[in-house]
């Protein structure tokens, strides 16, 4: 895990070992609020029994999805991670309270 000069979780609990963001909460959060396919590793164990739960009650049904170790390229991971800093480091503009 690098920190990239952002904070560095040593006991990041992701099973996603071949992500480029690993331990990297900020960047790691930020990634997934951005792209909005799914939360991330850490929140799912607290959300999954819950979601699972109301699933039963509607009876929906609920199955694992997340990405099979060592599927992302170098290039992928590369650009996950330049983007996530290029992110980290742009200045939000001031929401406008009305």
């Amino acid at each position: 895990m690098k920190d990239h000069g952002i904070s560095l979780n040593q006991h990041c609990p992701c099973v996603q070992s071949d992500c480029s963001i690993l331990g990297n909460c900020v960047l790691c959060v930020q990634n997934h609020l951005e792209h909005k396919r799914h939360i991330p590793e850490c929140f799912q164990n607290i959300l999954r029994p819950i979601v699972q739960g109301m699933a039963r009650q509607m009876e929906f049904k609920t199955m694992e999805g997340r990405p099979k170790p060592g599927s992302r390229t170098k290039e992928h991971k590369d650009r996950i991670l330049s983007e996530s800093i290029a992110r980290h480091r742009t200045p939000k503009k001031p929401r406008s309270v009305k």
